[in-house]
């Protein structure tokens, strides 16, 4: 069975994402986005409550979504991410540069 992830930009500067952040669905979540985000507001956040689970792509995809904001001078707001990625976070010391944070409290 395929994986799948999808993202929401709303009007609010807000980027949902749901589904799984994993290899297996990275790539095309990455294409879709290069797609559609220009004709979008800019996203401020990003809500990753409807993540069920990231791995180490996922975590890079959120690594180079945060490194385009930062080189135009803006950063993102990572929230609501589950578990799984907030330990990889942790442990490739990447919390402060995600500017990242779990469901319910600051990572």
């Amino acid at each position: 069975m395929t994986e799948s992830c999808a993202f929401a930009a709303g009007s609010d500067g807000v980027a949902r994402v749901t589904g799984a952040l994993t290899f297996e669905t990275v790539a095309r979540l990455y294409r879709d986005m290069e797609k559609r985000l220009p004709g979008t507001e800019p996203i401020e956040a990003v809500d990753l409550d409807g993540v069920s689970g990231a791995d180490s792509a996922g975590l890079a995809l959120l690594l180079e979504w945060q490194a385009r904001q930062r080189k135009r001078g803006r950063e993102l707001t990572i929230t609501n991410a589950p578990d799984s990625l907030l330990r990889l976070a942790r442990l490739s010391e990447a919390i402060d540069a995600l500017n990242i944070s779990g469901r319910g409290e600051r990572a």
